[in-house]
């Protein structure tokens, strides 16, 4: 049995969101055992009943303890928030050349239209290798547009010059 956690990559900015997925599930993680595991360990070590010092004996310098554990979070913070806005700009830059491909989210399907005019409902078929730039709107509701493979989830909202036009045009 062949078992995938993520689905095949179809773009080139798959890769490195799966990437960032696990860098962020091995942060999380490591974080996770640095905060839980010292505090099973004091609950254990200082449980009631137990005979341990308690009393602090003299005043303790924590301002380095403090200024470390702000600045090391602050600057992996910064390091992943550069790493995905570079990630995000790319992937929202269509190249030159780009095929377009206009989305309309109605409800219960979705229809698109190719630029030299071929139209689909509820499917997207484009020709390997090729960019794709999708714009999308929608009829009705706010609508996800996701297309695994891709590592992209997009909404397409109502625009309101286009619900302005169609109450106009109803009078």
């Amino acid at each position: 049995m062949n078992f995938h956690l993520l689905p095949p990559e179809a773009s080139t900015i798959a890769r490195e969101s799966d990437w960032m997925f696990w860098a962020l599930t091995v942060l999380s993680l490591f974080i996770c055992a640095l905060v839980f595991l010292p505090l099973c360990w004091f609950a254990v070590k200082y449980r009631r009943g137990r005979k341990v010092d308690r009393k602090i004996s003299e005043e303790v310098a924590t301002w380095k303890v403090e200024v470390t554990w702000t600045v090391i979070p602050l600057l992996i913070t910064l390091a992943l928030f550069t790493w995905s806005a570079d990630a995000f700009f790319r992937m929202e830059t269509p190249p030159e050349g780009a095929i377009e491909i206009n989305v309309v989210g109605k409800q219960w399907m979705w229809k698109l239209q190719h630029a030299e005019g071929a139209r689909e409902i509820n499917e997207l078929h484009i020709p390997r290798g090729k960019p794709v730039k999708l714009t999308m709107i929608s009829q009705d509701v706010i609508h996800d547009f996701f297309v695994p493979s891709r590592r992209t989830r997009r909404a397409a909202i109502i625009s309101s010059a286009r619900s302005i036009a169609a109450r106009l045009t109803r009078q």
